[in-house]
């Protein structure tokens, strides 16, 4: 605990609580430490650790584009999506110098940034990352794996944002059945791939479908997340919604 500042105690009880499942038993370190903050919705923490690391590792640690990546993913879920293509970029630029081109972290870092150019509406260039990145897990893993479950669900995600609900709808299902068999039932994976096919149903005018993955996402994330949690309030937020659409509870 000796890598807490004295403004850090309150987040003493979070890493004691961690320490043994992040290390598996071996040295936790900073950025151990950040993907669980990050994991946790503290962002500004997260940045902070991320941050403190880049200033004391070697300019060649394979860290370095770690960090990058877990700034971009921190930036967006913050809404900076510029800054998030910046940090991406970065870290991919350094993958492509070190990895073969079919890598699978080169598919993760696409995912990262089809994920920034989808929430600056940019649907052409989301797609072309997310198919890039699919192709490569694909290869990489076969198709029944989760990687290539979220690459369905980013999928799933522009289609919705595009009005065609029932491409992202099959999008969804195809991630979801994949999930299920490799996820522990309670996810957070498994609450958010609800929570999205929820959506679809919704604006299909499928109603009851909707309702019913609204409170399976719901029921997971009350057991998996903390209550003030991104995800958790955007699914309540879908009930609210939908309750006030169709009249009331």
């Amino acid at each position: 605990m000796s890598l807490c500042s004295d403004n850090d105690h309150d987040l003493k009880t979070i890493f004691d609580h961690m320490k043994n499942e992040l290390a598996d038993g071996g040295e936790t370190n900073l950025l151990s430490f950040g993907h669980v903050l990050r994991d946790m919705g503290k962002y500004d923490d997260a940045n902070k650790y991320y941050h403190r690391l880049l200033n004391e590792l070697p300019d060649d640690h394979e860290d370095i584009e770690r960090c990058y990546h877990a700034l971009g993913r921190v930036a967006k879920e913050q809404g900076d999506y510029d800054s998030s293509l910046k940090w991406h970029h970065k870290s991919l630029e350094i993958m492509q110098q070190t990895l073969r081109s079919d890598h699978p972290n080169i598919a993760k870092t696409c995912y990262a940034i089809g994920n920034a150019y989808r929430k600056k509406n940019d649907f052409q260039r989301a797609l072309e990352s997310y198919k890039n990145a699919l192709t490569i897990v694909k290869q990489a893993f076969g198709e029944d794996h989760p990687k290539v479950a979220y690459g369905f669900g980013n999928m799933g995600l522009v289609y919705d944002l595009e009005k065609k609900h029932l491409e992202a709808l099959e999008c969804h299902q195809q991630g979801l059945t994949i999930l299920e068999k490799h996820l522990p039932a309670d996810h957070p994976d498994l609450g958010k791939s609800h929570n999205n096919i929820g959506e679809a149903h919704y604006s299909l005018g499928h109603y009851d479908l909707a309702l019913e993955n609204f409170q399976l996402a719901l029921k997971i994330f009350h057991k998996s997340l903390p209550p003030q949690h991104p995800a958790t309030i955007h699914v309540l937020n879908n009930m609210s919604h939908f309750h006030d659409d169709r009249g009331g509870f």
